[in-house]
């Protein structure tokens, strides 16, 4: 009775390993390659035409990828430009859960504020472009957005128990606060002239802060 060696079983066993998932990871690897290839042409290309008037012809030279891979990929245009933004805001929504507890609850809601600030001050084109319609008539607020603001409202909810609210309920607390983000975030974008200091969403922030404590303190 023949037997066979370790050695020719192993050969054997590889032999006849199935090479179908290996061939499907490669395959995933180089769609999420030129998928993210795509995704930051389009973005700098954005940023060159301050918006979304760019050509396909354009996106298909700066990623080096055809329109019709663009088309297979993202669908049209304005599903293209909502895979970005989904992926940029995703980052940010990222950003904020790695902000990590202080113990001062005002100090962490401060950082997340400050770090929707500046995300949305570097990228201007997308935030204009998250506050207006596609083509289609639909909204181009990303899903990952969800993610900051539950974020950001569980940090205020943080912020409300510990006792720095004043006379403020959390709701009525957080609504003012996202009013003072959402406009410091509005005067960058639509008045680019304006006399903007570093440290002005800074102080805003410490400013509304300061006033929300002292405000439950009796006046003499």
């Amino acid at each position: 009775m023949n037997s066979s060696s370790p050695r020719e079983v192993g050969a054997a066993s590889a032999a006849a390993e199935d090479p179908r998932p290996r061939i499907e990871q490669r395959r995933e690897r180089q769609r999420r390659d030129a998928q993210r290839t795509i995704l930051d042409a389009t973005e700098a290309l954005m940023v060159e035409t301050n918006g979304p008037d760019f050509s396909m012809r354009s996106l298909a030279e700066r990623s080096g990828y055809s329109a019709a891979t663009v088309y297979h990929y993202f669908g049209d245009k304005d599903g293209l430009i909502d895979a970005l933004l989904e992926d940029r805001v995703a980052h940010l929504a990222g950003q904020l859960e790695r902000i990590g507890s202080t113990g001062d609850p005002q100090s962490d809601l401060r950082a997340m504020l400050l770090a929707y600030f500046e995300f949305s001050a570097n990228h201007q084109t997308f935030t204009r472009l998250m506050w207006t319609l596609s083509r289609k008539g639909e909204s181009r607020m990303p899903e990952a957005m969800i993610r900051v603001q539950n974020l950001v409202e569980n940090a205020m909810e943080r912020f409300g128990g510990s006792g720095q609210l004043g006379p403020f309920d959390v709701d009525s607390a957080g609504k003012i606060l996202w009013a003072l983000a959402y406009g410091l975030v509005s005067l960058r974008i639509t008045q680019p002239d304006f006399s903007w200091e570093d440290s002005l969403a800074e102080r805003a922030l410490d400013a509304l802060f300061l006033g929300m404590a002292e405000m439950e303190k009796p006046s003499r």
